[in-house]
């Protein structure tokens, strides 16, 4: 014993943002050190407590479960707090942990703390130590030599603990200690109790104490120069039995009683099996015979409403199928689990919220199809149960759901409720540093220059499905490699860099777990607050709640959902029988809708790559969508050509062995589908769709061992089917490199359903499909641009903002007896909120259409409208029908709100309005009368209010010369992309969307180019971006020379040769110009600007209109047309538009 230090006091990586020891480093760090137990005391949390228990004993080590934890006296502030460490000694102590973990205060400075009252009522069980000097409850005011506070609170933990109470001593060098430990050991004396020694460890060894100083930093968003930042000790590590026996050899009390204190805590945690609560509400039945009724029932309600006839021998295979997965349900003891999830799902169609068909491997079940949980017949489409549930490896059945995004809540509210509050929680997540991050935030700290370490910070590839380390990107790039030996600043940010990588630094949750618990959750495990309104989460990720006994339901929210539940809202005004779940899936207008790639707002299909994926392909059945969802993804990706190919009989079909025809002719003898693998499995070597499943996931894994114990059972399989071992070898090798990336057809196929009956409303109700699109994404522009910008190209009118005709969302318009419009809302006008908007659609609709702005501005109440709101709208154009010049109303602004301001000031005082008397509809000052803005004014205020271009568009103006010089729209290349191929053609747009890149090639840009037809994205290499950079500017007119090169139709990639400002291009050419105007108002500004211009081949025309005529004239003629001059003469006011010719 006298040779034995156990550490009782450290802090894992779930002291967010606080600890750098891993569960490994403690493990190592045993076994080297011989040492039988370890404690782990995170602050505040037990996030850790299940995983490091179980890798404790993994490796014949003692875990040890605490917590550092605030106790206030009073119950009420920071002014009595203090940290302490509790330790569970059994069972009971490790409870009382879950309960205090669960009843947290805070004071004003967001600190958690527990009550005096609290620890006392949930003391048994807990050994409790003292605390160190920087905020501990005894050592903290005995450095600051106050003996009589440490003496009662002493007195009061003694009265509390008694035996259980370990006075604790640290020794870091700090010279407050000294001071703390020689009152502390005084009073240890005094009340006959014994001390301990711990070390407080938060990192691995003394190299890694300047990493530490930087995390502390970073959460805090401090500096490493920063006053305000923790302080710790090069001491503070985790340091070797030894050392600490030799630092407290003067004590050696206090080295003996870790050991005392060890053999004191002798409970642990250990995995539990999966508990289900109990289904409510189920009387003299059980749960698998209610399961039985309600799944036969289900059954024969769907084969009887189906519109396909079903034979007596199909009816027998359904029912067979279903028998069977009932048998291997029930015998697993997952037949509650089953209930719950019909139940809630049931609950959310009565209650008419949108429920997705299911994802994931569950579509297999033909019992979900029975209980509605699914809406796939797995039988009709080739999908497995046991690739949900295999009998041969025992693992929880895992349903995602979908449901409305907008009511996904309600359903959350619903499993509250029905289980108990105290059993439902959501699943904690832990954020951590990832490589760019910790270089980025690292580099802040040690206050580097800011372009120094995004530089840096570049050269680490994002690669989301396989996350890049720093250690890997130095490996494999040499740029880093130099900077980092050319640097000596780079190689402190690199080195500091790699330390704190993949350390926790938040908790959040997951975005769509919950765990439904057989009796209140704190009872099981612990949990975690993120506010007082919030639903708790449990303090254990999602692997370590499983292992914990409870069970995951998935609640996913899904915005396709609300899309489809709004469109076939407004499809029921016109139809009221509409039922999307019974649209036909072999519409063949809705097929041929998405060959031609116009797959905008289609779940699943609207990617650039995909749509040249669809025009390629050219799909004319269910099966293609389902393959294409499956396919267009890394690794499978490669095998689209030949899909593709074979399809329309361009390749051969080939099979691996003639016996895989029937499994695999349907996606044209290429593997696609991880059901395909498990059938493939049964027919050649006579395996259980079970053990076929298990060697599927063999062969994910990669596991050598499990390979080649699966690689012997399937050569013998093949052996008895009369298949050689050649070939057989040939077949196992094949069905192996695809089963590494074969996708999960049940989950493909329940995501194509979702995407075909996006398309066939796209296809058949295209009006209720953009209102429905455009609304959800209400307030982004992005989006919004996209969608109208495809509106525009399949010809639907989009009728700009109304203060008499817009709502709060879009809305299907009668433009006239036979044509419709979509009316853009009020409320995607940038600074107009949602609920002002309501509130005046709602005075709209209660007293008419607003006559004029002055019956506005009595109606709609001041509080209602501000100055950026009203800017907004009239930028917009929304008040066009009351009063057409934007300029007019734009310039009388602070004149309308100072009225609008004293209505509302008379209104409250209950005096009558002064200029009600004779004309309520007049502004007591007229406004003031002005020009209209011009054409370019006008689109640059609506773009600036709206976020795009909707009445008009900058490159009207030039639509001649674009004919003229043979300009490409960008529509024409992405639907047309073999015509292109190879071409060089010339563009014509807007800028947007400027991203700089780095390859190893050298700098590259890509660009967004908007012109009239869509948006379409442009590379520009490095030996193109040296010469053209200076044009690179957001929303500068272009023209570029460009090639199209075109892989297999999957990826357009449009490549910049030459690149010309458009009006520099047109000053240099002999184009005349016409200026459009209504009035002669504000021209004399264009003759100075006429005077400077040089002898050349333009002509400059005006040509004035009004009611009765319109009249050109030609003003100047033989002039040289200048880039400057066109771009000035935007600015004139009274020039409606200009057009060259």
């Amino acid at each position: 014993m006298k040779n034995l230090f156990i550490h009782l006091r450290l802090h894992s990586n779930f002291s967010l943002a606080e600890g750098m020891l891993s569960f490994d480093d403690l493990s190592n760090f045993c076994v080297k050190n011989n040492q039988p137990a370890i404690a782990i005391t995170d602050t505040n949390n037990l996030f850790g407590a299940l995983e490091f228990s179980l890798k404790m004993i993994s490796c014949g080590i003692q875990p040890i479960i605490g917590i550092q934890i605030n106790i206030s006296l009073n119950g009420k502030d920071n002014k009595d707090t203090g940290e302490v460490v509790l330790l569970a000694k059994n069972e009971i102590g490790y409870k009382n942990l879950l309960f205090l973990t669960n009843v947290f205060s805070s004071n004003e400075n967001n600190e958690k703390f527990i009550s005096g009252i609290e620890l006392e009522k949930h003391k048994d069980g807990l050994l409790l130590l003292t605390g160190g000097i920087e905020n501990g409850f005894l050592a903290k005011p005995a450095s600051l030599n106050n003996t009589k506070l440490v003496r009662e609170r002493l007195k009061y933990l003694k009265n509390i603990f008694n035996e259980n109470l370990y006075v604790e001593l640290q020794r870091h060098g700090i010279k407050t200690q000294l001071v703390a430990e020689k009152i502390l050991i005084d009073l240890a004396c005094e009340f006959d109790l014994p001390l301990v020694a711990t070390n407080d460890c938060f990192f691995q060894n003394e190299n890694k104490f300047e990493s530490h100083q930087v995390l502390t930093c970073i959460d805090k968003g401090l500096t490493i120069s920063s006053d305000k930042r923790r302080i710790l000790t090069k001491q503070h590590y985790l340091k070797d039995p030894e050392k600490m026996i030799f630092l407290f050899k003067d004590i050696p009390e206090a080295i003996e009683n870790t050991v005392l204190i060890a053999k004191r805590c002798s409970f642990y945690l250990k995995t539990r099996n999966p508990i289900l609560p109990k289904y409510p509400g189920l009387q003299n039945i059980s749960e698998a015979d209610h399961l039985s009724k309600i799944s036969y029932k289900g059954l024969n309600d769907r084969l009887d409403l189906s519109t396909n006839k079903f034979s007596d021998y199909e009816r027998n295979n359904y029912k067979t199928r279903l028998e069977k997965e009932l048998k291997i349900i029930n015998e697993m003891g997952f037949a509650g689990y089953f209930l719950i999830v019909y139940d809630f799902i049931k609950w959310s169609k009565e209650n008419k919220i949108p429920v997705g068909p299911g994802r994931g491997s569950g579509a297999g079940s033909i019992v979900a199809w029975s209980l509605s949980i699914t809406d796939l017949d797995p039988i009709r489409w080739g999908l497995l149960f046991e690739r949900f549930l295999n009998p041969e490896r025992i693992s929880m059945p895992d349903f995602d759901i979908d449901f409305c995004q907008d009511r996904r809540e309600e359903v959350i509210e619903y499993v509250r409720n029905r289980y108990g509050k105290d059993k439902v929680a959501q699943i904690i997540t832990f954020g951590s540093l990832q490589a760019k991050a910790a270089i980025r935030d690292v580099g802040r700290v040690l206050e580097m220059p800011y372009g120094q370490v995004d530089k840096i910070a570049k050269l680490i590839p994002f690669i989301p499905s396989k996350p890049i380390s720093i250690q890997e990107a130095i490996d494999t790039n040499e740029i880093l490699q130099n900077e980092i030996a050319e640097n000596e600043q780079v190689q402190t940010l690199i080195d500091t860099a790699i330390n704190v990588e993949g350390l926790n630094r938040h908790a959040s949750t997951h975005a769509a777990g919950l765990v439904i618990g057989d009796k209140p959750l704190h009872e099981i495990l612990p949990l975690y607050k993120f506010s007082e309104d919030e639903i708790p989460a449990t303090q254990f990720n999602m692997k370590f709640v499983e292992k914990a006994g409870l069970v995951k339901f998935d609640f996913l929210g899904l915005k396709t959902l609300t899309v489809l539940s709004k469109a076939e809202a407004l499809i029921k005004v016109k139809d009221k029988n509409f039922d999307l779940s019974k649209i036909p899936l072999n519409d063949k207008k809705t097929y041929e809708m998405l060959s031609t790639g116009s797959t905008t707002g289609i779940f699943q299909l609207e990617s650039a790559g995909m749509k040249d994926v669809l025009i390629g392909l050219k799909p004319d059945r269910f099966e293609d969508i389902i393959a294409v969802v499956s396919l267009y993804r890394p690794g499978p990706m490669e095998n689209i050509p030949s899909y593709i190919n074979r399809k329309h009989g361009k390749e051969n079909i080939v099979y691996m062995h003639s016996s895989l025809e029937t499994i695999l002719e349907e996606t044209y003898g290429i593997f696609i589908y991880q059901e395909q693998v498990l059938r493939a499995a049964q027919i050649l070597a006579d395996f259980s769709l079970g053990k076929a499943d298990i060697l599927r996931r063999a062969m994910g894994k990669k596991d050598k061992n499990e390979m080649s114990e699966q690689k012997k059972s399937f050569l013998d399989g093949t052996k008895e089917r009369g298949i050689s071992r050649e070939k057989a070898n040939e077949i196992f090798d094949q069905i192996a490199a695809f089963a590494g990336y074969g996708f999960n057809k049940s989950h493909a196929a329940a995501y194509a359903l979702i995407a075909y009956q996006t398309a066939w409303i796209k296809t058949n109700y295209i009006y209720e499909f953009f209102v429905s699109m455009m609304t959800l994404e209400n307030n982004n522009t992005d989006k919004l641009s996209l969608f109208v910008e495809d509106a525009k190209k399949i010809g639907l009118k989009i009728l700009q903002p109304c203060i008499n005709k817009s709502s709060f969302e879009f809305l299907i318009e009668d433009v006239s007896s036979s044509e419709f419009g979509i009316r853009y809302s009020l409320s995607s006008i940038k600074n107009v909120g949602t609920d002002a908007v309501k509130n005046i659609v709602q005075i709209r609709e209660k007293d008419g259409e607003f006559k004029n702005i002055d019956d506005f501005l009595n109606r709609v109440p001041y509080s209602l409208i501000t100055k950026k709101s009203i800017e907004s709208l009239i930028k917009s154009g929304a008040f066009d029908k009351i009063e057409p010049n934007r300029n007019k109303l734009f310039r009388s602004i602070d004149l309308m709100l100072n009225y609008s301001h004293s209505i509302e000031k008379e209104k409250s005082s209950y005096q009558s309005n002064l200029f009600n008397n004779n004309d309520s509809n007049k502004l007591p000052i007229n406004l003031q009368d002005t020009t209209k803005w011009s054409f370019q004014e006008a689109i640059n205020n609506e773009f600036s209010s709206l976020g795009l271009y909707l009445s008009a568009h900058p490159l009207d103006s030039y639509s001649n010369i674009l004919s003229k010089i043979n300009v490409t729209k960008s529509m024409e290349i992405l639907n047309e992309p073999d015509k292109y191929f190879k071409k060089n053609v010339k563009l014509c747009g807007l800028i947007f969307n400027i991203q700089k890149k780095q390859s190893p090639r050298g700098r590259w840009v890509s660009i967004q180019l908007n012109d009239l037809s869509g948006s379409v994205d442009i590379n520009i290499y490095s030996d193109v971006l040296i010469k053209y950079e200076d044009y690179l500017i957001e929303k500068n007119l272009i023209l570029i020379d460009a090639e199209i090169k075109n892989e297999n139709n999957q990826i357009n990639r449009i490549v910049a040769k030459r690149i010309y400002s458009l009006n520099d291009y047109i000053s240099e050419n002999k184009y005349n110009i016409t200026l459009f105007t209504n009035s002669n108002k504000h021209l004399d500004k264009l003759v100075p600007l006429l005077g400077i211009l040089e002898v050349g081949s333009s002509n400059i025309l005006i040509s004035c209109s009004n009611k009765e005529r319109q009249v050109e004239i030609k003003i100047k003629e033989n002039i040289k047309l200048s880039s400057k001059f066109i771009n000035d003469l935007s600015t004139i006011s009274g020039i409606d538009h200009i057009r060259f010719s």
